[in-house]
């Protein structure tokens, strides 16, 4: 296996487990809207940190699937 391979290889993993995180921060904040929209305000949740947990969570899985398609272009140009 090519070094470029490996390198695919490592941050297809690294994104499949940044997305898994991803994941899971979406459920704990989908659980924290679910409870503030019963109380009668779904707003507060954008102001929780549930919330940004998961925008930040989103913004890493972006960075990791882009180094990715990067790595892609790249063999593909090879």
């Amino acid at each position: 296996m090519s070094d470029l391979e490996e390198r695919i290889k490592a941050a297809e993993a690294g994104a499949e487990s940044k997305q898994a995180t991803e994941e899971l921060a979406e459920e704990r904040f989908r659980a924290v809207h679910a409870m503030a929209e019963a109380r009668g305000n779904a707003k507060d949740a954008l102001e929780s940190k549930e919330f940004h947990s998961w925008m930040a969570t989103r913004r890493e899985t972006d960075a990791a699937w882009g180094e990715w398609a990067m790595l892609m272009d790249a063999k593909q140009g090879a």
